[in-house]
């Protein structure tokens, strides 16, 4: 059964944090969602701002929408250390200009989505109350991209996670065939094969690829 408000049960004031330098996106969708009888919402420019406020401040947040750019922001770290201390929050990243592998690596590390800063303001209220009754919220478009590396996660095997693994670590052939066992030419024709499934031009291309598709 496809999922609306008439499905959720509105019963408590939902507490959303946007956290956002963009004062005056952030103030007026401030102003849209606390307009709502079910919505309250709260704003922060910066990563120190958002920190305090989580761990030390009077509120507690249901949702946390998070601006990959503002200031103190220093990419997936940053995301993860507003994850962990969130304290439950469902942690959304809230971008115009996200990058689909940085949205997936995100959502690997514990965030419950994405929120584009392009949708209409009325599709907002809809979207964080799918979120705060337990959803995750990835547009289409993001679902593609997450089929496609799905299949290329179940395309690579465990014994070449170990050998790109090993690559990253900035070994060579020989010392991987000592470690797994094996022969140098054998290892030159996994990884071969392992940069045929990645698209990647060399060892260094396939281990960027794989790190971006959190393979390794």
């Amino acid at each position: 059964m496809p999922l609306s408000l008439e499905n959720i049960e509105i019963n408590k004031k939902i507490s959303i944090l946007i956290a956002d330098d963009h004062s005056l996106l952030a103030d007026a969708l401030s102003v849209v969602l606390s307009s709502e009888p079910d919505l309250v919402a709260e704003v922060c420019g910066t990563l120190g701002t958002t920190l305090e406020l989580l761990q030390h401040g009077s509120s507690t947040f249901d949702i946390v929408m998070l601006d990959i750019s503002m200031p103190g922001m220093e990419g997936l770290v940053s995301v993860k250390r507003v994850i962990d201390a969130a304290q439950g929050a469902a942690v959304v990243v809230f971008s115009g200009t996200a990058d689909d592998d940085f949205v997936w690596q995100a959502i690997e590390l514990g965030a419950k989505g994405f929120i584009s800063k392009q949708h209409p303001f009325k599709s907002f209220t809809t979207i964080l109350r799918l979120i705060a009754d337990g959803h995750e919220f990835i547009p289409l478009s993001l679902s593609r991209r997450g089929a496609l590396n799905s299949k290329i996660q179940s395309q690579i095997d465990d014994r070449e996670r170990h050998i790109l693994q090993f690559v990253a670590e900035g070994k060579t052939n020989k010392v991987i065939a000592l470690e797994m066992n094996s022969t140098e030419g054998a290892i030159k024709m996994k990884m071969r094969t392992v940069c045929n499934k990645l698209n990647a031009k060399n060892r260094t291309h396939a281990v960027m690829v794989a790190r971006q598709k959190c393979l390794i």
